[in-house]
């Protein structure tokens, strides 16, 4: 189903009736270095903060990213809702 799902022509910029020109998500990436470190389906908030605060990618500036406050509470209320514990492939992580 994955692999189905990646290849979908939704994720794709051109559709001819013979090719197609696909492009990468670069949350994916991003997502995969998270998955990476954390080697857990949760996390605590203070873990995935000090993940993230490290990612760097060829697609994105050399800087760290910067968090802000609410982006740090709302991680912290998904963790309350989810008992202390953020589900990494879960939709309000990913948004």
């Amino acid at each position: 189903i994955i692999p189905n799902y990646i290849q979908a022509t939704s994720n794709c910029i051109v559709n001819g009736a013979v090719y197609r020109v696909c492009c990468v998500n670069e949350c994916e990436v991003l997502l995969d270095d998270i998955e990476r470190s954390v080697a857990a389906a949760t996390a605590r908030p203070e873990a995935l903060l000090a993940v993230v605060g490290n990612l760097s990618h060829a697609s994105v500036d050399d800087e760290p990213p910067a968090i802000d406050e609410a982006l740090r509470a709302q991680l912290r209320q998904i963790s309350e809702t989810h008992g202390g514990a953020v589900p990494i492939h879960g939709r309000l992580f990913a948004q």
